[in-house]
């Protein structure tokens, strides 16, 4: 079975709610775009499952668009679930009708009555069901109602049977599939669609490559006569038809009774209004991040306690004696180990359980309406916004978000600005050392220049950068109370793949430190730099070594230049110009191990080597810049 429907219609708690936790997150073959595959027992059968990007339709405009197209042409599905939001009906139904011309078995999950019940729209399904030619269950994911008929209704072996909806098109298009009907009379109805459309990689993969090149030749010529006809493409002709058969169907099977004003139609005006809605953006991410902040710091502390007295302290007294370079290897190995847990657990995961609050309420989409102005004055659009603020929590996640954006030009655009996005582990090192030792309003001036950098960048890439720039079309989903079940089992699947991802670097990166610091290399290092690091840049030598040691975390940057120092009173050691320059440089610099690994599996090696050079780039002019203002002041 292969769940189809367009963005927030619920597909999301639908899959869960029949799978659970037990699924896998994959690549589709080529391409960054997941697929979420999973099983279930129906009675006798095993059931193979998978959750498909939400769509609008089979045009493939987007990667997710594509790899959806792809999948259901190449995998060929025993039958589609087409969820549909019962309250965006005619919107839904026009990548419905498209689904009907692909003539694989289908079953509609009409989902969200409970909310067009609310909305005061009621749907007559039996004649919608006969309209389409196919089955229409009434269900409503979040509680579980109408799920179990779905699948039922799926697995019913006459569920192919049965004369489906074919959309009336303009006679011109009628007339050009008819021939077309003659001259390929094994070539299925849709194909001769997308082929007039000229949507070549359609017909490719649903032909043999004889037919598919002789379909296009035949097609293109008709269409060139149809366009001259119409004086318009003839996508927008048939997109015009479908939108046509849509609004047709749903005048005759919906009605709308008249209803007051609920009260969260008034609190969604309110979220959406220019003013108050930034307002109350502004409080909900302040909150979200008092939230992770004091959650996660309480966890993160827990967590590095237990690691440190039931492991870390127990292996060093076992390794005492041993050699200093398996001993290294060995213990910061396991630091990686604790590092990693410290990430994923307390911040990662409480972070990921209110964006997906957030984002199942669909309160994600009022966010970037609001904000679409200003991000696009970065080259973005406001669906942007949402990796941008995760990026505050931690950079790993924040990146991978990035998968939601429309083009590689917007999401190699974003991954920068997340890669300059002041972390959580930069947050305490920007609050522990200049906001303790220098003053508050020297910390506040770290993320106002951050800002300031953020901005800069955004706007120079966004001019500069080559590539498709779009628009933001986004449903604008009514708000709904987020299920607990599907909440829980997107953080857990977005955890277990940083995990997966992350893990083996961290303690790779960490096992590869302890050995350079076992052989005496970080002592070579900081003899070396010490010229450039007091000449150049106005820190002691001691803080450069600190400062390698903030790729694997940006935290233990802080902490071994307590340790190289001798003290965790840095005022004793360093000037308060000292400990900002050493603050700026290590929040601006590429953020840690972990954010590497991730730019290297969404964006490749080669963008990824860029990003780390231009931050480091940034972070050293800005150090620079820094201790040439102190000497003149």
């Amino acid at each position: 079975m292969a769940f189809v429907g367009n963005p927030s219609v619920g597909k999301s708690a639908f899959f869960s709610r029949l799978t659970g936790i037990g699924v896998v997150v994959a690549n589709y073959p080529g391409t960054t775009v997941e697929l979420t595959h999973g099983s279930i027992n129906a009675g006798s059968k095993k059931v193979d499952v998978v959750d498909l990007p939400g769509i609008y339709s089979l045009g493939a405009s987007t990667e997710d668009e594509k790899v959806s197209k792809r999948y259901l042409l190449r995998e060929y599905p025993d039958v589609i679930i087409n969820v549909v939001d019962a309250t965006r009906l005619e919107r839904n139904l026009y990548l419905t009708l498209q689904l009907l011309e692909l003539d694989i078995p289908m079953v509609v999950a009409l989902n969200q009555m409970d909310s067009a019940k609310e909305m005061g729209i009621e749907i007559d399904v039996e004649k919608l069901s006969d309209y389409l030619g196919v089955p229409v269950i009434p269900t409503v994911a979040t509680k579980g109602l109408g799920l179990d008929d779905v699948v039922l209704s799926a697995l019913d072996e006459d569920i192919s049977t049965g004369k489906r909806r074919r959309v009336h098109y303009d006679n011109h298009i009628l007339r050009a599939i008819e021939r077309l009907d003659t001259d390929f009379p094994e070539i299925g109805y849709g194909i001769k669609v997308r082929a007039l459309e000229r949507d070549e990689e359609f017909v490719k993969l649903s032909c043999r490559p004889h037919d598919a090149d002789l379909l296009l030749a035949t097609s293109g010529s008709i269409t060139e006569d149809i366009e001259k006809a119409h004086g318009m493409q003839i996508s927008d002709t048939i997109a015009r038809d479908l939108y046509g058969e849509a609004g047709y169907i749903v005048d005759r099977v919906t009605t709308q009774v008249e209803h007051k004003i609920t009260f969260k139609e008034k609190i969604d005006s309110i979220l959406t209004s220019e003013y108050v809605g930034i307002t109350g953006l502004i409080i909900a991410i302040l909150i979200t991040f008092f939230v992770v902040f004091t959650l996660g710091g309480f966890l993160e502390e827990g967590i590095v306690s237990l690691f440190e007295t039931y492991l870390i302290f127990p292996v060093e007294g076992m390794l005492t004696g041993s050699s200093p370079i398996f001993r290294n290897v060995i213990i910061y190995s396991l630091l990686g180990i604790e590092a990693g847990f410290a990430i994923a657990i307390p911040y990662i995961a409480v972070f990921y359980i209110i964006l997906s609050l957030f984002e199942d309420s669909g309160y994600l989409t009022r966010a970037s309406f609001l904000l679409d102005n200003w991000t696009h004055k970065v080259g973005l659009h406001g669906r942007a916004v949402i990796p941008l603020i995760l990026g505050l929590g931690c950079n790993v996640p924040a990146i991978m978000s990035t998968r939601a954006l429309n083009t590689m030009r917007e999401r190699r655009i974003a991954s920068v600005l997340i890669a300059l996005t002041p972390c959580s582990a930069r947050t305490v090192i920007i609050l522990g050392l200049v906001g303790t030792f220098v003053g508050y309003w020297a910390a506040i001036s770290i993320y106002v220049l951050e800002l300031v950098i953020i901005f800069g960048t955004g706007w120079v890439l966004g001019k500069g950068l080559s590539g498709e720039k779009t628009g933001l079309i986004m449903e604008m989903a009514p708000l709904r109370r987020p299920d607990q079940r599907a909440t829980l089992q997107k953080t857990w699947l977005r955890v277990r793949e940083f995990v997966y991802v992350a893990f083996p670097l961290l303690v790779a990166g960490s096992a590869l430190l302890g050995l350079l610091d076992a052989v005496g290399v970080l002592d070579t290092f900081q003899n070396a730099v010490e010229p450039v690091s007091v000449g150049v840049f106005g820190l002691p030598a001691f803080a450069a070594t600190a400062l390698i040691f903030g790729i694997l975390r940006k935290e233990m940057a802080l902490q071994i230049l307590a340790v190289l120092a001798g003290t965790a009173n840095f005022a004793q050691v360093l000037t308060p110009l000292q400990m900002y320059s050493f603050a700026v440089i290590t929040t601006i610099y590429i953020p840690c191990v972990a954010t590497i690994a991730i730019l290297k599996h969404e964006l490749g090696w080669k963008d990824t080597a860029v990003i780390s050079m231009f931050t480091i780039s940034l972070a050293l002019l800005a150090g620079f810049l820094i201790n040439v203002a102190g000497m003149m002041l």
